[in-house]
Order: C-alpha cells, then sequence, then structure tokens
C-alpha cells in the first residue's frame, strides 16, 4: 500500500490548490475519476453550478505598511473598507485584533464574528503554526454570508499589528470579493452487490479543501480507493456507495448536492464510513475513531487491532466533525476517522513533508477491514 500512499498523496498534492470549483479542483475530479476506473468500477461525475467568491483584496495598512490578507469565505459579499483604531478583542475600538485558537468546527471566532461591537475583525493563524503562511477557516455558512467584515492573516504579521494596538495608531482594512460562476464535481460510483435489496453501505471522503491539504484529504482519498479496489475484487452481498465530494470547506456544500435528492439514505444506510480530515498527518494527537452505536465501535476496535493501529481514542454516540455530523443528525449509523494536524488549512501541508505514510497505512487497512464486514449481509 506504500505505494499508492505516494503515488495517490503526491499527485493529489501536485495538483495545485484544491479550493472547490477551480481549474485543480475540475482536474483533480478527472484524475480521480480515472482511479475509480483504475479500481474497478465506472465512476460518475456529478456537476453543480454555483458562485464561487474569489478575494479581489484584502489588507490591513499599518503605519504605512500593507498586511496582506484573505477574507473569510462566508463575509458579506461586495467590499468593506474601515479605518479607525485597532484593538484587542473585548477592548472598546473599531477593529479587534484575534488570535485563533483552533480552525476546527465551532471555533470560537465564529460568533466573534456577529459582535457588532467591532466595525471588522483581523484574525491571526493560530499559534504553533508556521510564521509565514495563512490557515485558512472553513466556510461554514457559505451561502449565506454573515456578520462584520473579517480578514485572515499570517502569524508573522502579529507583532506589527500589536505595536499598533500598543501606540494607537489607526488602521485601514480593505477587503473585496467577486462573485464567480463555477462549477464543482462529485466523484462516485456505485457497487452492485447480490443483493440489492438490502440496504447499502455508503463509503464518503470529502476530496476539496484549503490550498494542497496533502495529509488533510489525502489520507481519505487513498483509503476511499483501497476500499473501492477490495470489494470491487471480493464482492459484496448489498450495494456500496461511494461518494467524495467537493465543497468541503464552503459548509460542505458538495455533500449537501448530492445528498439532495437520497435523504432517506442518511438514516437508511447499513452504514456510513467516513474517511474524514487529517488521519494522514504527522502525529500531534491520536486518531479519533467515531461511530455512532456499541457494535460500530467494538467492530471498529478489532479492525483496529488487526492493523496494529494503537494510537487512536475512541468517541460513540456523540455529534462527530465532517459530514459525518449529517448522518448523525438524522439518526443514521456510521463509522469515522478522523486526525488533529498542525498544519490544518495551512499552505505547508504538502506531500511528502507533512505526511506519516506508516500511519496513514495502518489507518487505511482498519477502515478497509471495516467496509469488508459492514458489506457482508
Amino acid at each position: 500500500m506504500q505505494t499508492d500512499i505516494s503515488r495517490i498523496i503526491g499527485t493529489y498534492s501536485s495538483q495545485g490548490f484544491h479550493r472547490t470549483g477551480t481549474d485543480t479542483d475540475v482536474e483533480s475530479a478527472h484524475w480521480l475519476g480515472s482511479e475509480v476506473q483504475r479500481a474497478g468500477l465506472e465512476p460518475l461525475l456529478t456537476s453543480f453550478v454555483f458562485d464561487r467568491f474569489d478575494p479581489v483584496e484584502g489588507y490591513a495598512e499599518v503605519a504605512g505598511q500593507r498586511v496582506q490578507g484573505i477574507p473569510f469565505y462566508d463575509c458579506p459579499t461586495g467590499q468593506g473598507e474601515v479605518v479607525g483604531r485597532l484593538v484587542r478583542y473585548g477592548e472598546q475600538g473599531a477593529i479587534a485584533l484575534v488570535e485563533a485558537q483552533s480552525l476546527a468546527e465551532g471555533n470560537p471566532v465564529t460568533e466573534m464574528r456577529v459582535n457588532d461591537q467591532y466595525d471588522a475583525l483581523i484574525v491571526v493563524t493560530p499559534e504553533g503554526m508556521p510564521e509565514a503562511g495563512i490557515a485558512l477557516a472553513n466556510a461554514e455558512r457559505f451561502g449565506a454570508p454573515y456578520g462584520i467584515p473579517a480578514l485572515q492573516v499570517a502569524r508573522q504579521h502579529l507583532a506589527i499589528l500589536s505595536r499598533a494596538i500598543e501606540s494607537n495608531e489607526d488602521v485601514a482594512f480593505m477587503y473585496a470579493f467577486e462573485q464567480t460562476p463555477a462549477t464543482g464535481i462529485n466523484v462516485g460510483a456505485r457497487l452492485v452487490g447480490r443483493d440489492s435489496s438490502q440496504p447499502p453501505l455508503v463509503v464518503m471522503t470529502p476530496r476539496s479543501g484549503w490550498w494542497q491539504c496533502a495529509s488533510e484529504r489525502g489520507g481519505g482519498l487513498v483509503a476511499w480507493l483501497e476500499i473501492m479496489r477490495t470489494l470491487t475484487a471480493e464482492g459484496s452481498d448489498r450495494d456500496v456507495v461511494f461518494t467524495a465530494n467537493t465543497g468541503h470547506e464552503l459548509g460542505h456544500l458538495g455533500y449537501h448536492h448530492f445528498i439532495e435528492n437520497l435523504l432517506d439514505l442518511e438514516a437508511g444506510a447499513r452504514a456510513w464510513v467516513h474517511l474524514g480530515a487529517n488521519f494522514a498527518a504527522l502525529p500531534p494527537a491520536p486518531i479519533r475513531v467515531q461511530t455512532s452505536h456499541p457494535d460500530l465501535q467494538a467492530l471498529a476496535r478489532e479492525c483496529a487491532d488487526e492493523a496494529g493501529l494503537t494510537d487512536y481514542m475512541e468517541v460513540m454516540g456523540r455529534r462527530p466533525g465532517g459530514e459525518a455530523r449529517s448522518v448523525f443528525d438524522a439518526g443514521g449509523s456510521y463509522v469515522s476517522l478522523v486526525g488533529a494536524n498542525a498544519l490544518f488549512h495551512h499552505p505547508d501541508d504538502i506531500w511528502p513533508q507533512a505526511v506519516d505514510p506508516e500511519k496513514t497505512e495502518k489507518a487505511c487497512r482498519v477502515m478497509v477491514s471495516v467496509s469488508r464486514a459492514l458489506a457482508r449481509g
């Protein structure tokens, strides 16, 4: 499997920035379709049209120096310009400076952005990440822009922004967006089982994200294709639906397009195998195995033991992260694999520097075994 890990993640990383609806995203969809054929199934590429947000400008000007940044992708559209005193969040002023603590779903910045005490926010990449490069937050409310204008900047600019606070300098804040008609593509396939009357198994992974996202998304793609190869070769007692969705960083946009005509599938599938973020990343923290029910927790534990995966934690019955949260909300069954990542959403998440191939292989073997068991009658 190491050869496939190197080939698949290396190719994915080299394609460029995997933001939904870009040329790279479209190219990557067709590449993944060819990998589906290589695994033995007929690929199904399903397109949808949406308005892509394209930043035109984003900066904070401090003492004649421009600090370049990127707006949040679910900020109010158009443009925003504010001139005023920069303060730390919680103090009185026009523009608030925030050091992000996390980029995970539900992080505090989400609520800070609705605080109309301020005219704008400047959000600094979390501590511990590389000084250069902006770690971007997902646009959880993409399609329903909200809050005050907010700009994301690299950690290397914290010093100059802090000096502006201490000296009570005014800061000029500017951002501008364009909306561009674009096409997103979900990549899927269906393995017809021996008894199609049984509830199907769904194997799902996101395929888009910020920057090159090699360790964030690469493990899911490797596992998705390995499960496909295995079940195609061995056969399945039930149908298996494979979906690799774009739009992850835009409020799970691609998943919602996938499921809009299949709403019964969330609760009606035998189970969902969710190949989530970061389990290919170098390990700052254990992998998290999320399950909906005790029998699936026991199955995942048995498969982890067989694969030699020991550094993981179990989470059962709590609302999971990623697209699996929609399955949870619908009352469906799932096994979900996610991890932590010191380069989460950062430009330095590239192959091979950010990837742990040995851990990736063990995690993939776990999910292949889980899928094999769930594909049986």
